[in-house]
């Protein structure tokens, strides 16, 4: 029953960390005029209020590092564009469904027009 209750967890955070990673690329493509000011964002922390955005790009990134740092344990996460495609990366800690269990990492990757 606790091997069911850790797998439960790890795979909780793995659809949180897909849905996370697939509404960035959602927001991107519907502001892909600005898709290479998405290339900032690199997400580390705790979680903290968001701070909002006085562009449609820093909300979403602000919108990003909330959901990011509030719903994965000790996440990181980046985005990286290159021409017109954009990987979502987010890794988080398993430490707390397991004792010194490694990172997991979700990473997504599209065509963004």
């Amino acid at each position: 029953q606790l091997n069911a209750m850790r797998y439960s967890a790890s795979t909780g955070h793995s659809t949180q960390a897909a849905i996370i990673a697939r509404d960035m690329l959602d927001r991107m493509r519907a502001n892909h005029s600005a898709l290479p000011s998405y290339a900032t964002a690199s997400v580390s922390g705790s979680c903290a209020a968001n701070s909002g955005g006085a562009t449609i790009v820093t909300a979403d990134i602000a919108d990003f590092t909330q959901a990011v740092t509030c719903q994965l344990p000790d996440a990181d996460a980046s985005i990286a564009v290159a021409g017109g495609r954009a990987t979502v990366s987010i890794s988080w800690s398993e430490s707390r469904v397991q004792a010194n269990a490694a990172a997991s990492e979700f990473v997504v990757s599209a065509v963004v027009r």
